[in-house]
C-alpha cells in the first residue's frame, strides 16, 4: 500500500474514533518535528499485567511511573526528523498509539507501517511517552530501539531484547532484562534478576536476589554492584568487575572475570561457597576479620599470591597456590587466576 495513501486511510479511522481536532506539528530543532501532547487513559480494574509493543522502525523514549490510581494514564508526543515540515508531518500522520484493556493484560500498542517511509530517506519516526500505572504492576516492554526508564515500586520488569538504555528502580520480585551496547542503572532490585548488556556500563545498587543467583553479564564494559544480598553470578570479558558491600544468603556464588581487574569487598558470609575467577588480570578480595572461611588460591607461574591484615594460618604452600584458614573455616572461597594476574586477600580497614 502506498505510504500517503496509508496515511490518509489512519487519519479518517483516527477521526472516527476521537473527536476531530487539528494535530499541530512543530519544529522543536533544526529538522526535529513534534507534536503537543496526546493523552490516553483507562480504567484497568484488577488487571496488573501491561504489555508494551512497538513496531521496529519507531525509536524514543518510555517513561513508566506508579501513581494512587486505578487506571493507566499516557501522555506521549509524536516526533519525526525530515528534511521539511510537510515530510515530518507526513510521517508523524503515520505514527499511533493505542492503549486497551484486555482480560489478563493492557496493552499499549506503538505502530506505524513497514516498511517506513522515513527509512528510505535517512528520517526518523519516534515516541516520547509516559505511562502511570497502578503499584505492583508486571511490565513487558518489547520495543527494542526505547530507551526505558521505569521508577516503581513494580512486581516486574521484563525486557527481553533491546537496543536502547536502561535505568530501572524498585522492582519487587522479578527483573529480566536485555540489550546491547547501552547502558543499564538498577537501583533497589529484589526478587528473581537477570541483566545482560555489552560495550556499555552496568551499574547496580541497593539488590537483594531472594531464590538464586542474581546473574549479572557485560561484554567489553565495566560491573559495579554496590550493596548485595544474596546469590550472585557475574560474568565479564574485556570490564572490571567490582562487586561492593557483598552480604552472601545461599549455596553458592559464581564471579567470572577476563582481562580487567575483579574487585570483591565481602561484608558478611556464613553459609555456601564462592568462586571467583580470572584471566590475564588481578583479582582483588576484601574480608572483614571475622569471616570464617578455607581459601583456596591459585595463580600463573608469574603471579604473585598476598593475604594482610586478618588472621590466617595456612594449609598448603605452593610457588603459584595458597590455602588459607580463617577462624574456623566454615564456608569455601576459591580464587584462581588464569595467566598473567595476581590475588590480594586483605583484611578490611577498621574492622
Amino acid at each position: 500500500m502506498n505510504w500517503r495513501l496509508y496515511a490518509v486511510i489512519t487519519a479518517i479511522l483516527a477521526s472516527m474514533l476521537t473527536p476531530a481536532t487539528a494535530q499541530e506539528v512543530f519544529e522543536e530543532d533544526h529538522g526535529w518535528y513534534t507534536t503537543g501532547e496526546i493523552g490516553l487513559k483507562k480504567t484497568i480494574g484488577d488487571v496488573r499485567k501491561v504489555v508494551i509493543k512497538s513496531v521496529e522502525n519507531l525509536s524514543g523514549q518510555l517513561t513508566i511511573e506508579v501513581g494512587p490510581v486505578n487506571e493507566i494514564q499516557i501522555t506521549y508526543s509524536k516526533r519525526a526528523k525530515a528534511d521539511s515540515h510537510p515530510l515530518a508531518t507526513d510521517y508523524i500522520d503515520l505514527i499511533s498509539m493505542s492503549l486497551n484493556i484486555l482480560s489478563k493484560e493492557a496493552r499499549v500498542e506503538l505502530r506505524a507501517p513497514n516498511p517506513a517511509p522515513w527509512e528510505k530517506h535517512g528520517g526518523v519516526g519516534a515516541i516520547e511517552a509516559r505511562l502511570i500505572v497502578p503499584e505492583s504492576c508486571h511490565v513487558k516492554i518489547e520495543a527494542n530501539l526505547f530507551d526505558v526508564t521505569a521508577h516503581g515500586p513494580l512486581k516486574a520488569v521484563v525486557i527481553p531484547s533491546s537496543l536502547g538504555r536502561l535505568n530501572i528502580t524498585a522492582v519487587t520480585d522479578l527483573l529480566d532484562i536485555s540489550t546491547v551496547n547501552r547502558r543499564i542503572t538498577l537501583d533497589s532490585i529484589s526478587g528473581d534478576i537477570s541483566a545482560t548488556t555489552t560495550n556499555s556500563s552496568l551499574m547496580a545498587r541497593s539488590i537483594s536476589a531472594t531464590n538464586k543467583q542474581a546473574m549479572f553479564r557485560n561484554y567489553g564494559g565495566n560491573i559495579l554492584i554496590e550493596g548485595f544480598s544474596g546469590a550472585i553470578n557475574v560474568k565479564n570479558t574485556f570490564g572490571r568487575i567490582e562487586v561492593l558491600d557483598f552480604t552472601h544468603h545461599g549455596k553458592n556464588s559464581l564471579i567470572r572475570g577476563s582481562s580487567a581487574p575483579v574487585t570483591l569487598e565481602i561484608t558478611e558470609m556464613t553459609e555456601g561457597n564462592l568462586v571467583i575467577s580470572n584471566r590475564h588480570e588481578d583479582i582483588e578480595i576484601t574480608i572483614p576479620d571475622t569471616l570464617s572461611a578455607f581459601f583456596s588460591l591459585a595463580v600463573g607461574d608469574d603471579g604473585v599470591i598476598e593475604a594482610t591484615n586478618f588472621p590466617f594460618t595456612t594449609d598448603l604452600i605452593w610457588h603459584n597456590r595458597l590455602n588459607l584458614v580463617s577462624g574456623n573455616g566454615e564456608i569455601d572461597i576459591s580464587g584462581s587466576v588464569r595467566g598473567t594476574g595476581n590475588i590480594f586477600v586483605r583484611g578490611r580497614e577498621g574492622d
